[in-house]
């Protein structure tokens, strides 16, 4: 087992910069984190067992866009409608048009959030050792992670699949 890949360490964020590189050989599993300079070493032998699993929490935001794309076009249109009539005169009414505006701003900020970014089906690996679990993650569009993966479960680290449809993928 040998193989060098670049993965999350502790869990997925988008656009992180908690990456780090998680490697194998001569027996060892090693991850560093970029921003620390020791490497965090696994001996095979001290590895009790290693489990996949999928998380699917960041695949399809288009309806949660589109939701917030409606409400911010609501909020929206319906505070210039109100502006423009001039039915804004009291310091209350203009108190709360500003705060629908805010919300407004924010709506479209999440809808800008929830429609640029695409899909993605991360794996995460969990390495359980006595003292503790070692949580590492990647996309399964990254072949070296997926390659990783695969080797990881040709090892003879007893290995635990959380999700049947991850097994086609790592195969």
């Amino acid at each position: 087992m040998e193989f060098t890949t670049e993965a999350h360490v502790d869990e997925y964020v988008i656009d992180s910069e908690n990456t780090g590189v998680f490697a194998a050989s001569d027996g060892e599993l090693t991850y560093t984190r970029s921003d620390e300079d020791a490497a965090v070493s696994i001996p095979v032998s001290e590895a009790n067992s290693v489990e996949f699993g999928r998380d699917t929490s960041l695949r399809r935001h288009a309806f949660l866009g589109l939701f917030f794309l409606v409400l911010s076009l609501v909020l929206t249109v319906g505070t210039a409608v109100l502006v423009y009539q001039g039915q804004v005169e009291t310091r209350t009414e203009i108190a709360l048009v500003g705060f629908l505006s805010l919300f407004a701003v924010g709506g479209w900020n999440t809808t800008y959030e929830f429609l640029s970014h695409s899909e993605r089906d991360v794996i995460d690996v969990y390495i359980a050792t006595d003292a503790e679990t070692h949580v590492l993650c990647g996309e399964i569009r990254d072949t070296e992670f997926v390659d990783a993966c695969g080797e990881l479960i040709e090892s003879e680290i007893p290995t635990t699949n959380r999700n049947p449809r991850l097994e086609a993928e790592l195969d």
